[in-house]
């Protein structure tokens, strides 16, 4: 189990780290909402059209275990004026970890996720946008996992999000 979990995160900070170590502009926080999730974002300006956001998840239930999600998400912007649209990837894991209190659930799962996004920001101030996305995403279930109602399935589903971020 430790060795599933070992490697993705490895990735994602080798990854992370040396994007940030490459960004020649902001770094910024963004708030998402999505569903009933609620997400963070730190998208780092690799250059004057091209962000790299890793993105992050959690939730976690005392008596039924942790929920969270890592990932990476490159938006490629079409222009930098107030509005901005873009076109963006996106890649990760959902990981279920339940709590040694669960009597139906005690396997870790691992769901892989990709898809891709359209959206544009409007920047009220320089350091300040808030956004809206439309996304298409695939999933690949665990063989154990009931994420997404299908065991060991390939899922595809249309969804929306909206930010605010802060730059700094």
């Amino acid at each position: 189990m430790k060795k599933k979990i070992i490697f993705p995160l490895f990735a994602f900070l080798l990854i992370s780290g040396f994007s940030f170590a490459q960004h020649k502009g902001k770094v910024g926080l963004s708030g998402t909402i999505q569903n009933d999730q609620f997400g963070i974002l730190l998208p780092i300006w690799l250059g004057e059209s091209v962000v790299l956001a890793p993105a992050f998840d959690l939730k976690f239930a005392e008596k039924i275990g942790t929920d969270f999600s890592i990932g990476l998400v490159p938006r490629f912007y079409f222009k930098h004026e107030k509005l901005c649209p873009y076109f963006g990837l996106k890649a990760g894991t959902a990981i279920n970890i339940p709590s040694s209190d669960n009597q139906a659930d005690n396997t870790t799962t691992y769901d892989i996720i990709g898809g891709v996004a359209f959206g544009a920001e409007y920047f009220i101030v320089d350091n300040f946008s808030v956004g809206v996305e439309a996304q298409g995403n695939f999933t690949k279930s665990a063989k154990e996992s009931n994420r997404f109602g299908n065991p060991g399935g390939v899922n595809f589903n249309t969804a929306t999000m909206i930010s605010a971020t802060i730059f700094f």
